[in-house]
């Protein structure tokens, strides 16, 4: 991440989607938090790091465009790919945690994720009615925080005054796009355990 002259911050983000995992995830995840902020700093550069896993997609399938030609990135032994960017108001208290939950950030990538028809979805819904879907979890604070205890997460959450959470059963597909050049830009938002949704302009 970067900070910027105004304070806040900009990352590029990296994940493994789309790579053969050397080891099985429970090996992988053990891997990534083993990862030091500022060996990673000292070798790639940057103001700051954020460690943003490990994770799981809830999603069906993704399609999406690697940034800077694909080329791959092995750090710490796992195969990352630089898949887009995010900005953050406030860089210092971004990286030094708790992560910013409930508070929409820009997120600049191409992708498309489905969920297919007869699936759960876990959304967050704003003040103003904007909806978000998850399309990944954290098991960064909660190592317990995994697929199969979705069904609980409602119950887990501490939200702000004014913001709901629901699940409901896919009738048919659904697709969320996010464009690097959208505009407005695309944007997400973390729950208080790092989940992560994207905004889903067609639901309602």
């Amino acid at each position: 991440m970067f900070r910027q002259p105004n304070g806040a911050g900009i990352g590029n983000y990296f994940n493994s989607l789309s790579n053969a995992l050397p080891a099985p995830n429970d090996e992988m995840d053990a891997r990534f938090r083993a990862l030091n902020a500022d060996t990673l700093k000292k070798e790639f550069g940057g103001d700051g790091i954020f460690f943003n896993g490990p994770r799981r997609l809830v999603v069906n399938t993704i399609t999406a465009s690697s940034w800077d030609g694909c080329k791959k990135r092995v750090i710490g032994t796992i195969p990352l790919n630089l898949d887009g960017t995010f900005e953050v108001p406030s860089f210092d208290k971004f990286v030094s945690g708790p992560p910013v939950a409930y508070a929409p950030l820009v997120s600049k990538r191409d992708s498309r994720m489905i969920f297919n028809a007869g699936e759960t979805v876990y959304e967050l819904i704003t003040p103003e009615g904007a909806v978000y879907t998850m399309f990944s979890l954290s098991l960064k604070a909660d190592a317990k925080n995994t697929i199969e205890n979705l069904p609980t997460l409602g119950k887990r959450l501490t939200l702000p005054t004014g913001w709901k959470f629901r699940s409901r059963k896919l009738d048919k597909e659904m697709v969320l796009t996010a464009a690097a050049d959208s505009n407005p830009p695309n944007t997400v938002v973390l729950d208080q355990l790092e989940g992560n949704y994207q905004y889903n302009a067609g639901a309602k």
